[in-house]
């Protein structure tokens, strides 16, 4: 009996055990094109005929595939039943084009949620501050005693 396929779409840089593993469910394979025209031929010539599940690897495979419209949903092989969406969100993927070709599309919410947040408090915090005008001045050789260069920050305590 056939293995179906998986094609991975973009770089793999962790998980290269599991991915491995995946070789007794199914043949692993990658796309051969480097451009979004290439990606669209490939999938119409038949070489990806039997392809089940897609890992995507955004965003490293926007380079290869562009975004998920309806286009490319459309070129994708009769086969495909499921596109691993590796991202928070569904930007890059027309849900409405996978629904009418029956293929289901799962994503990793919340993965980021916690560093974003910190980001973005760090974000708040350093425009409050006055951070950068201290890394500029650093950088650019300026900084020339105790108290960094004007404008200074402000205190978040007043």
């Amino acid at each position: 009996m056939t293995k179906p396929k998986a094609l991975l779409l973009g770089r793999l840089d962790h998980a290269k055990s599991s991915w491995k593993a995946l070789t007794e469910l199914a043949d692993l394979v990658r796309p051969e094109a480097q451009t979004r025209e290439e990606f669209l031929d490939e999938c119409k010539s038949g070489r990806l005929d039997g392809v089940v599940a897609i890992c995507d690897r955004a965003p490293q495979s926007l380079t290869v595939t562009g975004k998920f419209d309806e286009e490319l949903i459309q070129a994708l092989p009769m086969s495909v039943k499921f596109i691993c969406h590796n991202v928070a969100g569904y930007d890059n993927i027309d849900i409405e084009a996978c629904t009418a070709r029956d293929i289901l599309v799962s994503n990793c919410p919340k993965v980021v949620d916690a560093a974003t947040a910190d980001t973005a408090v760090f974000l708040i915090l350093a425009a409050l501050r006055g951070f950068n005008n201290g890394i500029m001045a650093i950088r650019n050789g300026t900084w020339t005693g105790h108290v960094p260069p004007l404008p200074l920050g402000h205190d978040p305590d007043g």
